[in-house]
């Protein structure tokens, strides 16, 4: 092999694998591009799951509490176990049957959306890795007397939240800020 050939054989190995390069660049810059766009996709669904089981277990309660004839507390029997021994957990709720901390009178640095969502789901409040925040949001009705009307907003710093109305037990959707 003369040395002109050797020469163009290494510029053409070398334009070969600058070509191979930049092919595996763009097809890793294509991957993350569809990735980072789903990722919000995925964390509103994943919320959304939240938010119906948050619903679901509502609704039973709620059911509980007409089968045991109206009570103020419904004693909820869990699945899973401590120690051996079955949890029962004694849920508040209000005069219409749905979960309301507001009727028991306990004084706590816990806001009353966050011991409804321990009520409610016996789960820390984070979701993959971030904090849902429990915000009361308080309906000014305007008749004196009358007991306090309000929310609870359970959100995720992506913006994404959904809301419990104790009053009527209504779950909203996922909704974005």
């Amino acid at each position: 092999m003369t040395l002109q050939q050797v020469s163009a054989k290494k510029s053409k190995s070398l334009a070969e694998n600058l070509i191979i390069l930049t092919m595996i660049g763009l097809l890793m810059a294509t991957f993350l591009y569809y990735f980072f766009k789903q990722d919000q996709h995925l964390s509103r669904v994943g919320f959304d799951s939240v938010a119906n089981t948050f619903s679901a277990r509502v609704i039973g309660i709620h059911a509980q509490w007409f089968m045991d004839n109206k009570p103020s507390w419904v004693v909820i029997k869990e699945a899973t176990s401590v120690n051996g021994d079955r949890v029962n957990n004694r849920v508040a709720v209000n005069k219409a049957g749905w979960v309301d901390i507001s009727t028991v009178n306990t004084v706590s640095n816990e806001n009353e959306c966050q011991k409804i969502w321990q009520q409610v789901l016996a789960t820390p409040m984070v979701y993959i890795k971030q904090p849902i925040s429990a915000v009361i949001v308080n309906i000014d009705t305007g008749q004196v007397g009358q007991q306090k009307k309000y929310f609870c907003q359970y959100s995720l710093p992506t913006g994404e939240y959904f809301e419990y109305h104790p009053s009527s037990g209504k779950v909203s959707e996922i909704n974005i800020h």
